[in-house]
């Protein structure tokens, strides 16, 4: 079994046909490319989604509100309530136990989240794990499921903005010489931008579907997404914005950065004759938007079995 995500198949015969008993007030239930649940309280609609953040030790805390405010978000729910499921070494210090409840606080209170319960456990592992459950609430909801036929695809900021940051944190040693102690400083600020609620929030009003693209990278999320709608996508790879710092360090790994793990960017399908409108709107609040393609029968990008991060995490091990 590759390390990372569950492939589709495994998931929708090991994991989707396990459902407990039905219930009608579920409206968005578990699915392939669907990152939150949606259910019907009768005068609004609940969103949680839950996300693990696993093999990272510095910013977990960070990691663990953003990934999951990011899913609620793509509903078109504001974010608003937070637990977290702490898993830690058993020998542990308390001074990090400390900084990682204080870090996951402080990016809660960035986007007016209230942490509102969890669990704390020590075990016998190696670095420490975080399962964290977001909730919100909406009236309209939107879901991965929603593209259609003919619509544009805009994806915001770039490709790769939290695999960059992670590679030039990891492999810092390795890379410094290669590409520079510049670059490397450069490149591990792009976690700053990791969150996509400021974007989904503006994009809620033009959007059929959003989906944020984490493991398996833009390719990984474009499939997600074309799955989940029954479609399929033609995107123009030169549309998809690569920063300077991201190529340098994907090109020394012999990586492909539409492959890397992207938080951070955000994938919206709007019909074509808002596509232009929105991207206006999105840049005025100081986010950069392209048309990258539009919703199609067939797919022109192969599908991503493994993210690019396990992968070469697993080559030099």
């Amino acid at each position: 079994m590759l390390r990372g995500k569950l492939e589709a198949e495994k998931l929708k015969t090991l994991v989707l046909s396990h459902l407990g008993a039905p219930n009608d007030r579920i409206i968005v239930p578990p699915k392939i490319g669907e990152d939150a649940a949606v259910i019907d309280l009768g005068h609004t609609r609940m969103v949680i989604a839950s996300d693990p953040i696993t093999g990272a030790i510095d910013n977990i805390g960070m990691y663990a509100v953003n990934i999951n405010a990011n899913d609620i978000a793509c509903t078109g729910a504001a974010p608003e309530y937070f637990l977290s499921v702490l898993l830690l070494p058993e020998d542990f210090k308390e001074e990090h136990i400390k900084r990682i409840a204080s870090d996951i606080s402080a990016e809660a209170q960035k986007i007016n989240v209230s942490i509102i319960g969890g669990h704390t456990e020590a075990l016998t592992i190696e670095t420490p794990i975080i399962v964290g459950t977001m909730v919100g609430f909406t009236e309209k909801v939107i879901s991965t499921s929603g593209a259609q036929l003919g619509d544009h695809i805009l994806l915001t900021k770039g490709a790769a903005i939290e695999g960059t940051s992670i590679l030039a944190t990891d492999f810092y040693d390795l890379l410094q010489k290669k590409v520079g102690t510049n670059v490397l400083e450069k490149a591990k600020t792009f976690l700053k931008n990791i969150s996509v609620v400021k974007e989904a929030l503006i994009a809620r009003e033009y959007a059929t579907a959003m989906h944020d693209p984490t493991e398996g990278g833009i390719a990984g999320a474009l499939h997600e997404l074309a799955d989940a709608s029954k479609t399929g996508f033609h995107v123009d790879v030169s549309k998809i914005f690569v920063a300077e710092e991201t190529e340098k360090i994907c090109s020394v790994l012999n990586i492909d950065p539409l492959n890397l793990i992207s938080s951070g960017s955000l994938l919206i399908t709007t019909p074509k004759e808002t596509s232009q409108q929105l991207k206006e709107n999105l840049s005025k609040s100081g986010i950069v938007a392209e048309i990258i393609g539009e919703i199609t029968e067939g797919r022109n990008l192969e599908p991503v079995h493994q993210d690019e991060l396990w992968r070469i995490l697993e080559e030099l091990s």
